[in-house]
């Protein structure tokens, strides 16, 4: 009886293709899995394998050689790159490094809040509100040291700040700086926490940045109350994403360059989005990465410039955003493709 071997997937993460990033393709364009059997087939008939154990040499080293070459799907990744990527974003040195502190203050959203936030803290705390939310004076002070108003503006609407989530950013930073041992709440108040006070005693912003980022990255839920589909691969591609900026990103580019880049490497997200009729699953997924990756990460954490138009009813979120890279980029990230 034949045994039949499943094709591992071409992305590197060591599943089976059927398991892993299988889709129907259209008919004019062959799957990954019909590549390789198609590669061992033209190898087959070059050759005679006079063991079973010759058989598997070749197909281990077609597979080992196939994982190490650059796929124009993954903008220049191979596969086992993009493995390291997915899997281990953090504890990959070979392949990138994140500078830890940075070599100056930062100019990011995320810790300029943080920073406002800190001050308002300050050495006697805040009481929270019942819900366990910052007060509501405390809210307007960040908004003030922040922007220099104390109500939120977004294109042409503003709003007052009543409670924690009129000011979404700051909602974002206060969980995340929990999350990530920064603040923390004693004898019924928000205080800083050692760890907080000895990196801003010894580094500033520079010491922060990185705990928020890697915090965000790989711990904080970037599905969180965006009306999106889980569409987890978006936020475990998050190096993915440094690598499409780093890489094209020194000029202002339309978002569904990056749009189209995310959904070429990871086609299999489009059967997770929903039918619906006012949209396609290329938009709802494309949408959701350029809304998640682009804006609320590399936006927010200043390593990119993500412009936004006003909303229209009807568009195409994936028209919506232009993005560039800043040196902040450069400065925070290096990845290194041999």
């Amino acid at each position: 009886m034949n045994t039949i071997h499943p094709i591992p997937c071409p992305c590197g993460s060591g599943k089976p293709f059927s398991e892993c990033c299988f889709r129907i393709a259209p008919a004019n364009a062959p799957s990954p899995a019909d590549e390789i059997r198609a590669a061992i087939e033209r190898e087959s008939k070059q050759r005679q394998f006079s063991s079973l154990e010759e058989l598997q040499e070749f197909m281990n080293g077609f597979m080992r050689s196939r994982n190490q070459a650059p796929r124009d799907d993954f903008a220049g990744l191979s596969p086992e790159q993009m493995h390291r990527f997915l899997s281990f974003p953090t504890a990959s040195p070979e392949l990138v490094r994140f500078s830890d502190p940075l070599p100056h203050e930062p100019e990011a959203p995320a810790t300029t809040i943080f920073k406002a936030l800190a001050e308002a803290i300050g050495k006697k705390g805040l009481k929270p509100t019942a819900t366990g939310n910052l007060p509501r004076a405390a809210l307007r002070e960040v908004a003030l040291g922040v922007t220099g108003k104390e109500t939120i503006s977004y294109g042409r609407h503003s709003w007052n700040i009543n409670k924690e989530q009129d000011y979404w950013e700051l909602h974002i930073v206060r969980n995340l700086a929990e999350l990530a041992g920064l603040v923390r709440k004693y004898r019924g108040r928000f205080i800083l926490s050692r760890k907080c006070l000895t990196l801003v005693d010894r580094h500033g912003m520079a010491g922060v940045w990185p705990e928020l980022l890697r915090t965000y990255a790989t711990q904080f839920n970037w599905g969180y109350s965006d009306g999106y589909p889980a569409f987890r691969i978006i936020q475990q591609s998050f190096l993915f994403t440094l690598h499409l900026l780093r890489r094209f990103g020194e000029e202002m580019r339309p978002g569904r360059f990056y749009a189209e880049a995310f959904l070429r490497a990871f086609p299999a997200i489009l059967q997770e989005a929903p039918e619906k009729r006012w949209t396609t699953p290329e938009s709802e997924a494309g949408g959701c990465y350029l809304l998640r990756a682009m804006d609320r990460f590399a936006g927010f954490f200043g390593l990119a410039e993500v412009i936004e138009k006003e909303r229209v009813t009807g568009e195409d979120p994936i028209e919506r955003y232009r993005i560039r890279a800043l040196p902040l980029l450069w400065e925070a990230v290096d990845i290194r493709l041999r």
